[in-house]
């Protein structure tokens, strides 16, 4: 008797640990699951109030600040805040604030590029909200942040819009003030490389 006894007390000991095991497992879960919905709740309002001014500006001066190349990637950052002021407001209203900067011409409104990627992640994110709702409805579950995603989706979609319809074509003719560096145009890019393509035959052939 004393043996069997034994056997079942030796039996229920593991189911006991395993439990404590998992419960201590299941807590960590929602102390994870806790502390990633605060830090949630902290970023989602942040991303929500920069997403539209980023799209907008990030859309607006991406032609400049290609155009420009490291006469903006090499300024400091001084510099490249009036480099930026002056394509925001050069591009909406025609006045640059700065005259001794990069002067950007009044932009040309085309509603063509109002379709770009900063509005295609907007409708994505309007669209993620949409079926999530719906799943949460039909299958039971709980998506996360329906709702915060929405109105940063709305905001790309607000910021990139405004920042497309003033994004035009570059004026390479213009000057750069203290960039020191003329944008060059593509028909004047290929003659310079025709020509350091001809002296490095002709040095050769020397």
């Amino acid at each position: 008797m004393a043996q069997r006894m034994k056997r079942r007390s030796s039996r229920k000991a593991p189911t006991r640990r395993s439990s404590t095991r998992r419960s201590r497992i299941t807590r960590r879960a929602k102390k994870v699951g806790k502390s990633s919905f605060s830090l949630g709740k902290k970023i989602f309002p942040i991303a929500k109030n920069l997403a539209a001014p980023v799209a907008f500006i990030e859309q607006i001066s991406a032609k400049h600040r290609q155009t420009l190349g490291t006469a903006y990637t090499a300024a400091p950052l001084g510099q490249k805040m009036k480099i930026l002021s002056n394509i925001i407001t050069g591009s909406t209203t025609g006045l640059n604030l700065f005259k001794d900067e990069y002067q950007a011409p009044l932009s040309q409104l085309k509603i063509s590029n109002i379709f770009n990627k900063w509005t295609s992640a907007g409708v994505a994110m309007m669209g993620y909200s949409v079926i999530a709702k719906t799943a949460n409805k039909s299958l039971g579950i709980s998506l996360p942040a329906i709702s915060p995603v929405k109105s940063i989706g709305k905001q790309l979609i607000v910021g990139g819009a405004l920042g497309g319809l003033f994004d035009d074509k570059v004026d390479t003719t213009r000057s750069v003030g203290t960039a020191n560096i003329i944008p060059q145009t593509n028909m004047q890019m290929a003659y310079s490389s025709g020509m350091t393509g001809n002296d490095s035959t002709l040095s050769g052939m020397n």
